[in-house]
C-alpha cells in the first residue's frame, strides 16, 4: 500500500507488523505488543447491534496501537496505551492532525479514526471512514 512505502520513505517508526493470526485472532493481544495489523474478521467494537469491522473486509488498518490507542467511553484500549490518552507532548509514533501518518493515509484516500468525537480511535485508519 501506497500509505506504507510513504512512511517508510519518511522513516516514521511502526513498532511491529505481524498478522492478528499470530496472537490466535485476540485483537487485544495484538494491540498489548503495539502491533500495526489490519486484517481481522471480526466484530467491530460499538455498541448496538453486532456487525463486522472494516478490519473483516480488510478495509482498515490499526497503526502503532499503543503510542495511538481507542478512547472507548473513558476506557483506553489497549490500556498499555493510558500515557499517550493525552496526546501531547508528540511522541514519535503518534498519529496527530496534520501529522506524518495522518497525511500519508490522506492521500490514499484513507480516513483516520481520531477526528471521531467522543470516542477518538487514533490507531485506526480505513477505506471507509469507519
Amino acid at each position: 500500500m501506497k500509505a506504507f512505502e510513504t512512511l517508510y520513505d519518511e522513516r516514521f517508526p511502526i513498532r511491529r507488523m505481524q498478522p492478528v493470526s499470530d496472537f490466535g485472532g485476540s485483537d487485544d493481544a495484538s494491540m498489548a505488543v503495539d502491533n500495526t495489523s489490519a486484517f481481522n474478521c471480526r466484530d467491530a467494537v460499538a455498541d448496538g447491534t453486532p456487525h463486522w469491522s472494516a478490519h473483516a473486509y480488510g478495509e482498515a488498518v490499526d497503526v502503532n496501537t499503543v503510542e495511538n490507542p481507542y478512547i472507548l467511553g473513558g476506557k483506553v484500549l489497549p490500556p498499555e496505551g493510558a500515557s499517550f490518552a493525552k496526546r501531547s507532548p508528540y511522541r514519535p509514533g503518534m498519529a496527530v492532525a496534520g501529522g506524518q501518518l495522518v497525511k500519508a493515509f490522506a492521500a490514499v484516500g484513507w480516513q483516520w479514526g481520531g477526528r471521531w468525537t467522543g470516542s477518538p480511535d487514533y490507531q485506526h485508519f480505513s477505506s471507509t471512514g469507519g
